[in-house]
C-alpha cells in the first residue's frame, strides 16, 4: 500500500486508489499519514481536526472513525497505542519519505561537487510533487501550518535544485524559470539570489542589478527590510564584475542534456517505424503530451519553454512525452505522416508505457491530432487539453481566423529563416512566446536539432490541409482549451471557434500572451491544467468506460450489376472480408450484393475500398464505394446511425469503379497522398443539407 501526500491526497493499493470518504474521516488519515510513525494522543487528534470548535463527542468521533479506517487498510497498520494511535508504514510507503530521502542525497551530491548528479537527484525529488500539499483540508486546523512547513520543505529543495542547474552551467535556461518563481515567491531571497546570478552569468549585467533593486523595493513596501548582507554583497560583487562569479574552470557550459537530465528514452514500434518517447513522474494518472510541429525529447527537458512546462506536467502525472515520427530521436521517414498514422503512432506509445487511458495534451500543431484522437478513441482518452490549439489552419468564409495566403507566405518565409543565419532566425521567432534573445537562441538550435529544413516544410504543406473542424461536437471527454489572446499566428477566434463547439468545453484565455505562455503565465496555465486533470481524475474520469458514441469511417459497397455474379456471392464476400481485415476493417453487415463495415481511420478505409474495387474486377465485376466520417452508436459493439445511412447514400452517387467520400472524409486525411476529384455539391436521399463529394483518384490511393 502506497501513501501519497505530497499533492491531491491519496491512498494506493497496487494500481487500484482506495476512496476514503470525505471529510473528518479522510481527515484523520491525513493527519496520521503526516506523522506517519508517530503516536498521537487523543486530545491532540482532536484538537487538529476541530480546533478550539471540538463537540463534546469529538473523542467518540474518532474512535468512529478509526473503527472505519481498519477495514480499509492492512491489519496491523492503524493501531491503538496509548495515549492515542498511530499509522505503521515503511518508508518506502509514503512519498513525503521519499522526498525526504532523495533531498538528503541530492543535497550530499551538491556538497560533495558532484553536480549533475545532485540536479538528478534533486528533480526526481521534485518530480514527487503533483500539487500543493494538504490543498484539500484548508479547513482543518492542522493542515495550515504543515501545509506551510511541507511547501517551505519544497522551495527550499528547488532552490538547491537549481543550485546545481547553475554549477551545470545552465543559467540561459534557469533565468525564466527564475522570472516565474520570483513572481509567486517575491520574498525569498533564495530565489532572488539565484536569479541575479543566472542573468549575470547569461551575460545579462543590468539585468541582474535590476533583479536587485526590485527585491529591494519590494521587501521595503511588504516588510520594512532591507535586503539581507549576502544579496547586498551579491550585488556588489556583479557591480565589480568579480571573476568568483563565473563557473569554475572546467564546468560544462550551456544545456546540453546529459542522461541525468532527462528520463530514459524508449522506444515503441509503429509499423516499421519506431517512436521514441520517455516516462516521467509517478502522478496518479497518466498525460500524454502531443507535441507541435516538431520536438525532441532529450532536449525538451533543458530547453525553455519547455523545460519549466514538462517539469511541471511531470510533478502532477505519470507524463508520457514522444518525438512523432521523422522529428526528433524518432525514425526518420520518407514522407510526412498523416493524422491517422500519427495516431497509431500514440497508440504504440500507449501500449509500450502500458496506458490503458490517459489525458492527452495537444500542443499548437498537435491539436489537431489529438482532437481526433479522441473522438475516435474515447475509451482512451481520460481528458482532453489542448494549448495554443486549432481545428484548420487556412482561412474560410467560415472561418476567418485562419492563415490567408499572405500570412501562410510569410510562415514559409519564417521557416526559410529559421535554418538561415542565427539573427535572422531569432527574430523569426520572437512570435513564439516573450523570451530574452538568449532563450530564443537555444529554442532555434531546440528547432534545428529536432527536424531538417525539409521536414519542416513538409510539415507545413500537410497542416495547410488540416481541417477537423467537423470532429469538434463528437468529442465526449472532459475538454480544457488554452490561448493567449495576443497569439500572431492563431488569433483568440481559433480558440473560441473550438471551445464553442466541442460539448462542454472549457475555455482559458490568457491576456497578452502570444502562441506559448512565460513567466507567470506559463505558472498561471499549468495551475489551471493540473486543476483540471485532477478535477477529472476524482470525478473517476481514468475509470474504465464503455463508449455510446465514436468517430468512425463507414465505407458502403455494392455491385453495380447483381444479376452477374450472384452464382460467386460466397467467393465475393470472402474476397471481401479478406480485405476489411487487411485495413482493419469490421464488417457491419451484408444484404444481398452489399458489404458495409466500419473503420478507426478514414484513409485505411479509402485504401480498403479501392482495394475492394480492384479485387472486384478481377472477377469480371464493377463496384461502387460510398465513404462518410461521422458520429455513430456503440450497440453491441457495432456501429449504427445516421452516418451508416448517409455512406449508403453516398455510395449511389459514385459510378461504377469509383469511391466517392464526402468532404468530411477528404479533410480528415492530409498527409495521406490521397487525390480527389471534386463532385460538387449534391444532396442524399433522406440525409438533411447538401454534402460537398469527391471522387478518390483510384492510383493515389496504393
Amino acid at each position: 500500500m502506497e501513501f501519497r501526500i505530497l499533492g491531491p491526497f491519496e491512498v494506493r493499493d497496487g494500481d487500484r486508489v482506495l476512496r476514503i470518504r470525505e471529510g473528518k474521516q479522510r481527515a484523520l488519515l491525513a493527519l496520521l499519514v503526516v506523522n506517519a510513525n508517530r503516536t498521537l494522543a487523543i486530545e491532540r487528534i482532536v484538537d487538529e481536526l476541530w480546533g478550539e470548535r471540538a463537540p463534546e463527542s469529538a473523542s467518540k468521533m474518532v474512535q468512529v472513525y478509526v473503527s472505519r479506517l481498519r477495514k480499509l487498510l492492512p491489519d496491523g497498520m492503524l493501531l491503538t497505542r496509548p495515549p492515542g494511535y498511530v499509522l505503521e508504514i515503511e518508508r518506502a510507503q509514503l512519498d513525503l519519505h521519499r522526498f525526504e530521502r532523495l533531498l538528503a542525497e541530492g543535497r550530499a551530491a551538491l556538497a560533495d561537487g558532484g553536480a549533475e548528479l545532485a540536479a538528478a537527484g534533486l528533480a526526481e525529488a521534485l518530480a514527487l510533487w503533483r500539487g500543493r500539499a494538504l490543498a484539500e483540508f484548508a479547513s482543518e486546523p492542522f493542515a495550515g501550518p504543515e501545509g506551510a512547513r511541507l511547501e517551505d520543505l519544497r522551495l527550499a529543495a528547488l532552490e538547491d535544485r537549481i543550485e546545481a542547474d547553475l554549477a551545470c552551467g545552465r543559467q540561459a535556461d534557469l533565468a525564466a524559470e527564475l522570472e516565474s518563481l520570483v513572481a509567486r515567491h517575491p520574498l525569498r531571497e533564495g530565489l532572488r539570489r539565484r536569479q541575479m546570478l543566472a542573468l549575470y552569468r547569461s551575460g545579462r549585467q543590468a539585468e541582474a542589478l535590476g533583479a536587485y533593486l526590485e527585491a529591494r523595493r519590494v521587501l521595503a513596501e511588504e516588510l520594512g527590510l532591507e535586503p539581507s548582507p549576502a544579496l547586498r554583497e551579491l550585488q556588489q560583487r556583479i557591480l565589480e564584475h568579480d571573476p568568483g562569479l563565473e563557473l569554475p574552470s572546467g564546468a560544462p557550459v550551456g544545456a546540453a542534456p546529459t542522461p541525468a537530465s532527462h528520463p530514459e528514452t524508449r522506444y515503441a514500434r509503429s509499423g516499421d517505424v519506431a517512436i521514441a518517447y520517455q516516462i516521467a513522474g509517478e502522478g496518479p494518472f497518466d498525460l500524454v503530451l502531443v507535441p507541435g510541429y516538431v520536438s525532441h525529447v532529450e532536449l525538451g527537458w533543458t530547453t525553455h519553454p519547455f523545460a519549466p512546462m514538462l517539469r511541471r506536467l511531470a510533478g502532477a502525472s505519470r507524463l508520457i512525452v514522444f518525438d512523432k515520427r521523422g522529428t526528433g530521436m524518432s525514425d526518420r521517414v520518407a514522407d510526412v505522416a498523416s493524422l491517422e498514422t500519427r495516431m497509431d503512432d500514440v497508440r504504440a506509445v500507449m501500449e509500450g508505457a502500458r496506458t490503458p487511458r490517459a489525458a492527452i495534451m495537444g500542443v499548437s500543431e498537435g491539436a489537431p491530432m489529438s482532437l481526433l484522437f479522441a473522438a475516435t478513441y474515447p475509451e482512451r482518452v481520460a481528458a482532453l487539453v489542448l494549448l495554443g490549439g486549432y481545428a484548420r489552419t487556412l482561412w474560410a468564409p467560415d472561418y476567418p481566423w485562419g492563415f490567408t495566403e499572405e500570412h501562410d507566405r510569410a510562415f514559409r518565409d519564417g521557416l526559410d529563416r529559421l535554418f538561415g543565419p542565427r539573427q535572422d532566425a531569432v527574430e523569426a521567432m520572437r512570435w513564439f512566446g516573450r523570451y530574452t534573445d538568449a532563450e530564443l537562441a537555444a529554442f532555434v538550435d531546440f528547432n534545428r536539432r529536432a527536424a531538417s529544413p525539409g521536414a519542416w516544410r513538409a510539415l507545413n504543406a500537410m497542416n495547410r490541409e488540416i481541417d477537423v473542424r467537423n470532429v469538434l461536437p463528437a468529442i465526449r471527454v472532459p475538454t480544457l482549451v488554452v490561448h493567449g489572446t495576443d497569439d500572431p499566428p492563431l488569433p483568440i477566434g481559433v480558440a473560441r471557434y473550438m471551445a464553442e463547439r466541442i460539448p462542454g468545453a472549457r475555455l482559458l484565455e490568457l491576456p497578452g500572451e502570444l502562441h506559448f505562455p512565460a513567466g507567470a503565465a506559463l505558472d498561471r496555465t499549468m495551475d489551471e491544467i493540473e486543476r483540471f486533470l485532477a478535477g477529472v481524475w476524482q470525478a473517476g474520469g481514468w475509470d474504465d468506460v464503455e463508449p455510446e458514441r465514436v468517430l468512425t469511417t463507414v465505407l458502403s459497397m455494392d455491385v453495380v450489376d447483381p444479376t452477374r455474379w450472384a452464382a460467386d456471392l460466397e467467393h465475393h464476400h470472402a474476397r471481401v472480408r479478406r480485405e476489411l481485415g487487411r485495413f482493419r476493417g469490421t464488417e457491419l453487415g451484408s444484404a444481398g450484393d452489399g458489404v458495409l463495415a466500419s473503420f478507426d481511420g478514414p484513409a485505411r478505409a479509402i485504401r480498403c475500398g479501392c482495394a475492394i474495387v480492384e479485387i472486384v474486377r478481377e472477377l469480371g465485376l464493377e463496384t461502387r464505394v460510398g465513404l462518410h466520417t461521422g458520429e455513430c452508436e456503440l450497440v453491441d459493439g457495432k456501429v449504427a446511425g445516421i452516418a451508416v445511412d448517409t455512406a449508403a447514400r453516398v455510395a449511389e452517387r459514385a459510378g461504377p469503379g469509383e469511391v466517392v467520400v464526402t468532404g468530411i472524409v477528404k479533410d480528415l486525411v492530409a498527409g495521406s497522398r490521397i487525390g480527389f476529384a471534386d463532385r460538387g455539391m449534391h444532396e442524399l436521399t433522406g440525409v438533411p443539407g447538401e454534402w460537398r463529394l469527391l471522387a478518390v483518384e483510384l492510383g493515389s490511393a496504393g
